[in-house]
């Protein structure tokens, strides 16, 4: 299954869960399995014209384990579609951070010209997640371009 059919059969598993009358917490006796998931979205970005890496990175502010999964998309007019590697998915401890950077320029997964966004799904909201580009591989980061955790969108 692409990842992409992945992410449309758990969206439709979350909503037909939510449909049910199910509540969007979990009980403590429930386990982690019943979980609701969190959908948080960056919103579209661009690419200055100086860009060489795009790097998102998430931090676990919280006192257990998370499991996440994190997609980019490109987005042009009339298509979205999933930037390689591809739906990653990731455990991080309490207080550490996951991150990926990928380069930006013609046959890169980030091409000039078009607008990105970044989805991290996880079932915790002390997921934190922040996505930045740098002007080389080194990250030195272009100043404006952090999208940090509070300007995320929580997606319904």
């Amino acid at each position: 299954m692409t990842s992409a059919r992945r992410n449309v059969a758990l969206f439709i598993a979350v909503a037909v869960f939510c449909s049910l009358g199910a509540k969007m917490s979990t009980p403590a006796s429930a386990g982690p399995a019943l979980a609701a998931i969190i959908q948080k979205s960056s919103g579209l970005f661009g690419l200055p014209a100086n860009a060489q890496s795009v790097d998102w990175m998430v931090v676990n502010d919280s006192l257990a384990s998370a499991t996440f999964t994190v997609t980019v998309f490109k987005a042009g007019v009339g298509a979205k579609t999933t930037v390689p590697p591809g739906t990653l998915s990731f455990t991080v401890p309490p207080g550490e951070v996951r991150h990926n950077a990928n380069s930006v320029g013609v046959g890169q997964p980030f091409v000039p010209g078009f607008y990105y966004e970044v989805v991290v799904q996880s079932t915790t909201p002390n997921l934190l997640p922040s996505v930045h580009v740098w002007q080389d591989h080194a990250n030195t980061v272009i100043p404006g371009t952090l999208i940090p955790p509070g300007a995320w969108v929580t997606i319904q």
